[in-house]
């Protein structure tokens, strides 16, 4: 259960600049959907469940970020620092992920199809079982993530950093994987 409410929230974040101090809140359940958080420190926030549809979350400091279950569909999270967030079965549907930091996350399950992840670094990061049909992870640097059972049927992989990958039983089909 969050710890105030979506108008709270919103009226803590007039007065808080361009970088609003969020680490450790609890916004749970919350509809955050359309909200400006470029910038802000969500640091080991608890976000499961919350609605974050077409956010934008650019650069923001979000180590450690619990999104389980979250729906981020169509997010901005371009140069957000993710590491060791949890996104377990969050809905990263056509999310633009571009340069962000994604350092053993867990997207265990996620729906990440047609997300832009191009030159996003996720080293050790876990992917298993997630859907990544479509998504774009040119020049990606990946190496030794957790693709096991992921679907990355169309998936375009070019130029990405793929050693030590695990991709048993992943869905291949038609994924771009030239000077990977």
């Amino acid at each position: 259960m969050a710890e105030i409410t979506r108008k709270e929230l919103l009226l803590a974040l007039i007065g808080s600049g361009d970088r609003p101090r969020l680490s450790g809140l609890d916004l749970g359940g919350l509809d955050l959907a359309e909200i400006d958080l470029r910038g802000a420190n969500l640091r080991n926030a608890k976000l499961g469940g919350a609605d974050l549809s077409y956010a934008d979350l650019s650069e923001a400091a979000m180590a450690g970020t619990v999104l389980l279950d979250a729906n981020l569909s169509r997010a901005k999270l371009i140069s957000a620092n993710l590491t060791n967030a949890d996104l377990t079965g969050a809905n990263l549907h056509e999310a633009q992920m571009s340069t962000c930091v994604l350092t053993g996350a867990n997207l265990a399950n996620a729906r990440l199809t047609f997300t832009k992840l191009s030159e996003c670094v996720a080293s050790d990061a876990h992917f298993q079982g997630a859907n990544l049909n479509g998504a774009n992870l040119t020049f990606a640097k990946i190496a030794s993530c957790n693709f096991v059972g992921a679907n990355l049927s169309g998936a375009d992989l070019s130029g990405a950093d793929l050693r030590d990958c695990d991709l048993r039983g992943a869905n291949l089909t038609f994924a771009n994987f030239s000077d990977a």
